[in-house]
């Protein structure tokens, strides 16, 4: 059977993300202080970034820990292996993720993240949110997050040609711990080579109220290889190899509590990522940017009492090819992208055989960001996509989409700049999740996905203080779930919010205030949690972050996170409100040494030990004695050594 649809009529248009130029991207940082946070949007179409300085000062172990400072992104999940992250309510599983420019696609099963990534390792981490630039890569419905590894050049410090770099750290929630070790070097003229490795234990976490969260216990591995560096003056290369393993004894359904139908069974995690990156900067209109990865992300459930044993692989493969021209008033950015997802997933169930699916993706985009005038910026581009797919069913699908985009960005007075974009993007029909495969079929009329997101805003700055303001209203049209026994078209996801910031930095104190309010629903009805893969309802957010600096050897931060109560429910019969709550964070760096080379951090999670539920994690089916979620941990003392040498 075929299936083709084409969607070259849908004119869609990017997100005018551009509307800061340099001055207007919010940084609040004072001459010695490092930590840097930008909101709003940027030149690139970036809304959010984070950076290294920022995830060691609060000791990050996981994802909730990466976005924790960030109201306008939420991470459910109370253990690392259960986390989703949500952009504006909308589920990952929406979003284009990719780390050092390889893309993580698929799902490997709804009851657990998809996403795995040890924050030591990371360099940056840029979220755009909403549908957005051609940049962002084919079917970005819902934004895009761009994790971004370290290198050897980010951990030599002036004048060193090499070094080693020793950290141990130990957290009483879990009576975890965590240890690893970095070798790196210059192997030759600005060429330098990264070799780093971790190793992660801990017990079951507890919650507010000191009760034990069973089969929640981690053991994980972590590995990173990178040569990189400047071949010449126009030639950089970089290769990398990425690692992460994580096994345990866990149940079945991960972000479920124990119940006669969630046993618990040994499960394997783990994820590997290759990556070759190659620039060629010849000239102001030549300056090529290719990337060639491989990613195996692979789970296995070992011994399960009534379905035996299952295990599944998605391999995804692909090349980014991309050309940036620098013209009078004009950069313009456009190339080409290939993508080929396989999935494999085998059961010894009721003597099913092997199941497998592949699909790809080939695209062409442009980009251009035009500087009409001093104080006007334009931005227009486009991508069309062609998407293949065929299924475990051995149907095939085709279907294809043009996404155009345009914005304005208005510098109207030193300081202000004002904004309006609006953005479409096209999904075509994807490889299934992972671990329904063999049991879930596709509807043989199963449509793409096409979503449109506009947004209108401000953002302002005037010496130490900043502001800005950004309305979106976004619709994902034929939205495609693995409720039931079909994967099929559902109807249409609306999502109308607002994002706000506010900040002050004066002296050694900076201070920042976020919110964030957003309203996923589904043809009219709010999402719950049980909508996995698409997203879900989360109460008005609010991040209240400070930091102080007395001097450049030692800081102090605290940050509060309030989420307000969720009363507006899908159904009330069956998904309770979600009350709201307020937790706090506190930490102290110190370099008692001058140069720099040993660190101290200490750190506390959710000082008050509050009980509470984070919106973004599954909570409860009222009446049922198997969808019961896990309350968020409890007090988490954190204290963690740095030593380079």
């Amino acid at each position: 059977m075929e299936v083709t649809v084409s969607a070259s009529t849908v004119f869609k248009l990017s997100p005018l993300t551009i509307a800061l130029f340099v001055a207007s991207q919010v940084t609040y940082a004072n001459d010695d202080m490092e930590v840097m946070e930008v909101l709003g949007h940027t030149p690139e179409g970036i809304d959010i970034t984070i950076d290294s300085d920022q995830l060691a000062k609060s000791q990050a172990q996981d994802l909730n820990d990466i976005f924790r400072k960030d109201a306008e992104i939420s991470v459910g999940g109370s253990s690392g292996v259960s986390q989703k992250i949500y952009v504006r309510g909308l589920e990952d599983t929406m979003l284009n993720v990719s780390i050092d420019g390889a893309e993580q696609s698929g799902n490997l099963f709804h009851h657990q993240g998809r996403l795995s990534i040890e924050p030591e390792l990371l360099k940056q981490v840029d979220v755009s949110a909403g549908a957005g630039r051609a940049t962002d890569g084919p079917g970005a419905l819902g934004g895009a997050i761009k994790f971004t590894t370290k290198d050897a050049h980010d951990l030599l410090t002036a004048g060193e040609t090499y070094g080693a770099m020793l950290k141990g750290g130990y957290y009483t929630n879990n009576e975890g711990y965590k240890v690893s070790a970095s070798l790196y070097g210059e192997v030759a003229d600005q060429l330098g080579l990264l070799a780093s490795f971790g190793y992660v234990d801990g017990d079951n976490i507890e919650d507010g109220k000191g009760q034990e969260q069973p089969y929640t216990a981690l053991e994980q591995q972590v590995a990173l290889l990178k040569l990189s560096g400047q071949l010449n003056d126009e030639h950089y290369l970089s290769v990398s190899y990425d690692y992460r393993n994580d096994d345990g004894r866990r149940l079945n359904r991960p972000h479920f509590q124990p119940s006669f139908k969630n046993a618990p069974l040994d499960q394997e995690t783990d994820r590997s990522t290759f990556t070759l990156n190659h620039k060629y900067n010849a000239s102001d209109l030549f300056n090529l940017d290719t990337t060639f990865y491989y990613t195996d992300s692979h789970l296995a459930h070992k011994d399960h009492p009534r379905w035996g044993t299952s295990d599944g692989s998605i391999q995804t493969s692909g090349v980014k090819i991309f050309n940036t021209s620098k013209l009078t008033g004009h950069t313009l950015v456009y190339g080409l992208d290939y993508k080929k997802d396989k999935s494999e997933f085998e059961t010894n169930y009721d003597g099913k055989k092997n199941d497998e699916e592949k699909g790809t993706v080939y695209g062409l985009f442009v980009q251009d960001d035009w500087m009409l005038t001093e104080t006007i910026i334009l931005t227009a581009g486009a991508r069309y996509d062609w998407y293949e797919l065929t299924d475990n069913m051995e149907q095939d699908f085709d279907s294809s989409g043009f996404s155009p985009n345009v914005g304005i960005n208005y510098n109207a007075l030193e300081g202000l700049n004002l904004f309006a974009s609006y953005a479409e993007a096209f999904r075509g029909q994807q490889i299934k999740e992972l671990f329904v495969i063999d049991y879930r079929e596709n509807d043989p009329n199963r449509k793409p996905e096409e979503a449109r997101n506009l947004e209108l805003g401000a953002n302002y700055q005037y010496d130490d203080f900043f502001a800005g303001i950004t309305f979106f209203d976004s619709t994902i049209k034929d939205v495609v779930t693995n409720q039931g026994a079909i994967y099929t078209n559902v109807g249409d996801l609306d999502n109308q919010g607002i994002t706000a910031y506010l900040g002050y930095a004066i002296a050694d104190v900076s201070a920042r205030l976020s919110y964030n309010q957003s309203r996923p629903e589904l043809n009219g009805t709010p999402l719950s949690d049980e909508d996995s893969t698409l997203g879900t309802s989360i109460g008005d957010t609010w991040v209240l972050d400070l930091i102080y600096q007395p001097m450049e050897s030692l800081e102090f931060g605290w940050n509060a996170r309030f989420v307000e109560r969720l009363t507006d429910v899908a159904d009330p019969t069956v998904h309770p409100e979600k009350p709201g709550y307020g937790v706090h964070d506190v930490y102290a760096y110190w370099m008692p040494i001058a140069d720099e080379e040993l660190s101290l951090t200490l750190s506390v999670k959710n000082v008050f030990d509050k009980y509470y539920f984070d919106h973004a994690s599954y909570m409860a089916y009222i009446g049922s004695p198997v969808a019961q979620g896990y309350a968020s941990p409890g007090r988490d003392f954190r204290f963690n050594v740095t030593y380079a040498f």
